[in-house]
């Protein structure tokens, strides 16, 4: 494994580059995936994600980043567990909030280690979140191990987290994705499925307020392409696209979640998670003029976004299975991201 390293204001950039073709590259900020690369079926090397050309857009935003300490909306921006309340930065639709506030761990700068050996490399990231951080209670500790692997297209995040007191963590990856390779086209034609049968309904404030089964529009049990039904009024309501909660149909790292396929690049992508629920986002409210890695310009459509967690309102709404942790009962989930060519 080839690994190289690069300072940029204030944070680190760490590449690693296996023997199978695939180069990625993290980010000490946010403990971040900055860029991934990796052969199309012509043996060319191709990007398949979507970030700002910007340095400052990339800080800011989550593009690529680990988010929490909850990801996804919590309703009225607060929560309780065992009696003791958090009070959340309001940072979506005026009520609520959204990605654990303006300051969550997408802007925090991670410690960073690495080890190697034969098989694969392990890039672990650590943040100490402090009490009272972003309104959550607890001293928690995080961290983000990127398992790479040196003979096979694949890499495994594995979070972890432990805590003083029993508390609320709900982190995912969100990497914005698209396997055409260096952003040739947006994403509609490309072939998405979902191992799920069950999907949030979301009110105006795009908090799911409850799950129902799929219907044609939101069905992705039988793979087709994400463009098919996009346009729909279901979709379109109050998302402008896809951005709901999908509950899977079962988890595990052996377990298909969900799989995206470009027919023009031959590069598919499959994803398994121990997390219950994946939130897929079709980039429905891109950045107006702004400059994407590699020269063009932000559309709506142009990446797709899976991310696995808990459901995003859990501590509401399914408090018994939402990310609640505890000294004796640690964080730990893990997401696996494999790379092959159809």
């Amino acid at each position: 494994m080839k690994i190289t390293t690069a300072n940029t204001n204030g944070y680190t950039d760490i590449t690693l580059i296996n023997s199978a073709g695939m180069e990625i590259t993290l980010c000490s900020l946010g403990a971040s995936i900055r860029d991934v690369k990796v052969p199309d079926r012509e043996g060319v090397v191709r990007s398949v994600v979507l970030r700002p050309e910007s340095e400052e857009m990339f800080r800011k935003k989550y593009y690529g980043k680990t988010v929490g300490r909850t990801a996804g909306r919590i309703a009225g921006a607060g929560f309780t567990v065992d009696g003791a309340a958090a009070s959340l930065e309001v940072n979506s639709r005026g009520a609520d909030n959204i990605h654990g506030g303006s300051a969550g761990l997408h802007c925090r700068t991670f410690d960073y280690s690495s080890e190697t050996n034969d098989e694969y490399a392990d890039i672990t990231f650590e943040y100490f979140s402090p009490d009272g951080e972003g309104g959550y209670f607890g001293n928690v500790n995080i961290k983000a191990v990127y398992r790479v692997y040196e003979n096979e297209n694949t890499f495994v995040l594995t979070y972890c987290g432990t805590t003083d007191r029993k508390t609320l963590l709900n982190i995912t990856n969100h990497v914005y994705l698209n396997m055409a390779g260096d952003l040739r086209d947006n994403v509609l034609d490309e072939t998405l499925y979902i191992n799920a049968s069950m999907v949030g309904e979301l009110n105006e404030r795009l908090i799911p307020t409850h799950a129902v089964p799929v219907n044609k529009a939101f069905d992705f049990t039988v793979p087709r392409k994400i463009g098919e039904y996009i346009e729909d009024l279901s979709v379109q309501k109050n998302t402008g696209g896809y951005d709901h909660p999908y509950f899977l149909d079962g988890t595990g790292l052996d377990k298909t979640a969900c799989r995206l396929y470009s027919e023009y690049s031959g590069i598919c992508l499959s994803i398994a998670t121990t997390y219950p629920c994946v939130v897929f986002y079709s980039d429905s409210t891109p950045k107006p003029g702004m400059l994407l890695a590699g020269g063009k310009t932000d559309e709506k459509y142009m990446a797709a976004c899976f991310e696995c967690q808990y459901h995003p309102d859990g501590i509401h709404a399914c408090p018994d299975n939402c990310g609640v942790f505890s000294p004796e009962k640690p964080y730990f989930e893990q997401i696996k991201y494999s790379f092959t060519l159809k």
